[in-house]
């Protein structure tokens, strides 16, 4: 069997931690390559919530669990995490790359100084520190999981840095002793692993964070994360052979959410947006913030497809359509009076397009069961792949790991 990567194809939060989860009895091990513990995957089991920041997804399912070097690792978060497990009587087989760049207090409270600084036009980040972080790193002044764990890094320079823009640093007592004991005995080198374990012949599940349309370069910037969320970092992330990737299955909502600030052209107001919000119980895993919701985004869609190299899509949420007695989705966009469909073309205004919409017949009411799809899903399912020219193998049609539906393979018409 070949690798596979999973990535988000929206803005984050597409229900990939489910997804991770379902396909992980496949692999040999599970892989985070990007983001930081301002992603949260959520996993249902029962009456059992499950939400993890770092660990990678594959952890219930007994896999392998490595953290690539593309990941900003919080050790306070990466300890918190453990130690549930652990009282849960698992014990995570745990790698994390030496590479890694480090969160450390001081980040968190950079980015908090940052988006004050920003005053009306915030981002709406998490504050857990990813940006700064990576922008330490590009400074090299911020330590590495090996160099925390060997002892060799010394944060006098980052904290003078930080002394030029904060009046008061936050403390750091006791610190750095706390994070190296979170990483004793699980640092190491991920990309070895991963190759030889293909070598072996095992394959992997790459585990991505956030969406597409957060990606630093090739999302909705200034309003993105602070790394890359594309497919074709796994990788650069990784230290891995291109050739390595393997496929991708992209994940998208039946709808739209958003959580933070930025362009969402397809975003529903009043009644109905709190009907979406709390159907779905659309609140940030990580902040527990209220999600922006809208429609499906086909221009936005097509173009996280296109860019990912998708080739198979798992679509969730389809249950909540069925709560709903209207249903349209955005086909093209109106930029100063002309239509596209062409993501990029409307990128640079986004703030300002007019969505237009098709509207398809209403899901309301429809049968639950993984069974079979009932016909309007199905002719709904079938209309997303011919759109897309992507098959959609996966259907999740509630939050519970049981709650899914795959679908026999289908060659979307041309």
């Amino acid at each position: 069997m070949r690798n596979l990567c999973i990535v988000g194809l929206q803005w984050g939060d597409e229900g990939k931690g489910k997804i991770v989860d379902y396909y992980a009895d496949r692999f040999h091990s599970v892989v985070r390559y990007n983001g930081g513990s301002n992603a949260g995957h959520t996993i249902v089991i029962g009456k059992k919530t499950y939400v993890f920041h770092l660990l990678p997804s594959g952890l219930l399912k007994g896999k392998r669990l490595l953290i690539g070097p593309g990941v900003a690792v919080d050790p306070q978060t990466l300890q918190e995490e453990v130690e549930m497990i652990r009282r849960e009587g698992q014990k995570p087989n745990l790698l994390v790359d030496g590479r890694c760049t480090i969160v450390t207090p001081l980040e968190k409270e950079m980015d908090s100084f940052i988006e004050k600084l920003r005053g009306d036009r915030a981002i709406g980040t998490t504050k857990r520190g990813i940006g700064p972080s990576y922008a330490m790193r590009a400074l090299r002044l911020t330590p590495r999981a090996g160099d925390l764990e060997r002892g060799t890094f010394d944060l006098s320079s980052a904290m003078a840095f930080y002394r030029t823009f904060l009046k008061k640093l936050p403390s750091m007592e006791g610190w750095t002793d706390s994070a190296k004991a979170s990483l004793k005995g699980v640092v190491g080198d991920v990309g070895e692993e991963i190759t030889e374990t293909n070598e072996a012949g095992h394959s992997v599940l790459f585990e991505g964070a956030q969406g597409v349309l957060l990606d630093l370069i090739h999302g909705t910037y200034p309003y993105v994360t602070g790394t890359h969320t594309l497919a074709s970092y796994v990788p650069a992330s990784l230290g891995i052979p291109a050739t390595s990737l393997g496929d991708v299955m992209g994940v998208a909502k039946a709808y739209a959410t958003r959580v933070g600030e930025g362009p969402f052209p397809t975003e529903i107001h009043g009644k109905l947006e709190t009907l979406i919000r709390e159907t779905g119980r659309e609140y940030g895993a990580t902040t527990g913030r209220p999600r922006r919701v809208g429609w499906l985004d086909l221009v936005a869609l097509k173009y996280a497809v296109k860019m990912n190299g998708v080739s198979t899509l798992a679509l969730t949420k389809l249950d909540i359509l069925t709560k709903l007695k209207e249903f349209k989705v955005c086909t093209h966009y109106n930029v100063r009076g002309t239509e596209t469909d062409v993501f990029s073309r409307a990128l640079p205004e986004l703030d300002s397009v007019k969505p237009v919409y098709l509207d398809l017949p209403p899901l309301y009411g429809a049968e639950l069961t993984t069974a079979r799809l009932h016909r309007p899903m199905e002719k709904f399912v079938e209309f997303l792949e011919d759109e897309m020219k992507v098959s959609v193998s996966i259907v999740s049609m509630g939050e519970e790991r049981t709650a899914t539906h795959q679908r026999a393979a289908r060659q979307a018409r041309a």
